[in-house]
């Protein structure tokens, strides 16, 4: 193992291979060494998209990031947006396709994006040390010795793209912090995010493994704090599905709440109640526990049928079912945790480091990137899109220091 480099990335993740590719390409790959604790590179990435590899989002604003303490992401995702790393996959050779406003490597495969990135760091010859974890990093004189199970080397650059907390079964254990620390750094609380939620059950009884279609917003304090259409799954403790995976961003930290699922989005009310009306008053001989049949998955309809009185008036019987199928609220009582979540909210304060590249204020040479930071995103492909930018806007800075040299 070469003692010496200009650049070492702590992490061989999403954003460690886009900091490696980038550090090779300008300074030779003999001068770049990449350390990953897992026995592969990339890990992490095939779970992205459940398994599809969903990258980035046509959409892509700053009001799609979250932080426990603030965080001014904007400089660098317009910098380094969206059509920025769709580029950057086209000169690896990955097509890319759009779906419901998620873009996925063409072919759909969370594998293509791995391979890619693996093969460039192999083609550009970084030094690639997997099954070695960096247990401390020291400043020394204009530089870091980076030690662990490998021994001791020496970087004047070291990029920190070690994940956060989120899916310790990959690696990412939360453990990494204690590398900033050791320099000076604070790390904010830590929630899991993107991650099943656990709901009252009293309602739900029954309905394990049911699916639907859904508009889905959440209350938090009493106030809507955000609203998204999709999937919810129901299951023995709550919910799960891409529309829960959205909403329990905006729980992170939070004492609780409450979400509001609305069964048959594209239908309003009024028109419900209506429909419900005609279907009592032509069909008498229609049961109480059937009446929802062919209009909501059955389940579902015993669900919101068991919280509605009968009324003597049929309008009014139908007007409060109608108001069931449009307002099914679930108290959110807490999450599955990190284990299962996707991304860690909290990390270290975005006020540390430098907000155009990420170079840290405590360790000069030092930078850190992706989910160590304080920064993480919807549901949607907006968590590796940051892993990207940031990776991008710290690599393109230690680039641009040997340039002046």
């Amino acid at each position: 193992m070469k003692r010496k480099y200009k650049a070492a990335i702590v992490g061989g993740g999403f954003s460690g291979l886009v900091a490696c590719d980038r550090l090779s390409l300008a300074l030779g790959g003999e001068n770049v060494a990449l350390f990953e604790k897992n026995d592969r590179l990339g890990k992490k990435i095939l779970a992205t998209g459940n398994g599809r590899g969903n990258i980035t989002n046509a959409k892509l604003s700053s009001e799609n990031y979250h932080s426990v303490s603030g965080a001014d992401v904007n400089g660098i995702i317009r910098k380094y947006d969206n059509l920025s790393l769709v580029r950057y996959f086209a000169s690896l050779g990955i097509a890319t396709e759009e779906e419901d406003g998620r873009i996925y490597p063409s072919g759909f495969q969370a594998s293509a994006v791995q391979d890619a990135l693996r093969d460039r760091s192999a083609y550009l010859n970084a030094d690639v040390f997997c099954s070695s974890e960096v247990k401390n990093i020291v400043k020394s004189g204009n530089g870091f010795i980076l030690s662990g199970n490998f021994g001791e080397v020496f970087a004047e650059k070291v990029i920190l793209c070690c994940g956060g907390k989120a899916g310790g079964h990959y690696g990412t254990d939360g453990t990494a912090f204690s590398l900033v620390s050791s320099l000076g750094h604070s790390v904010t609380a830590l929630y899991p995010s993107l991650v099943q939620l656990k709901t009252e059950r009293e309602k739900i009884k029954g309905l394990k493994g049911v699916k639907a279609k859904v508009k889905a917003s959440a209350f938090v304090g009493g106030e809507k704090v955000a609203e998204t259409e999709g999937d919810v799954l129901f299951t023995e403790y709550g919910i799960s599905g891409n529309a829960a995976f959205f909403l329990s961003s905006y729980f992170a930290g939070e004492k609780g709440g409450e979400v509001n699922l609305e069964f048959l989005p594209e239908k309003n009310e009024k028109d419900i109640s209506l429909f419900l009306t005609e279907k009592l008053s032509k069909l008498p001989y229609i049961t109480r526990e059937n009446l929802l049949t062919g209009i909501v998955n059955k389940q579902i309809g015993k669900a919101i049928l068991s919280s509605v009185k009968d009324f003597r008036k049929t309008e009014d019987f139908a007007a409060a079912i109608a108001r069931g199928i449009k307002n099914f609220n679930l108290k959110v009582v807490g999450s599955l945790g990190f284990d299962y979540a996707q991304v860690t909210r909290g990390g270290v304060p975005f006020s540390e480091v430098d907000k155009d590249v990420l170079e840290s204020k405590k360790a000069k040479g030092l930078y850190i990137v992706g989910e160590m930071l304080d920064v993480d995103g919807d549901c949607g492909g907006y968590n590796l899109q940051w892993a990207f930018s940031s990776a991008a806007a710290a690599a393109d800075d230690v680039i641009k220091l040997y340039e002046n040299k």
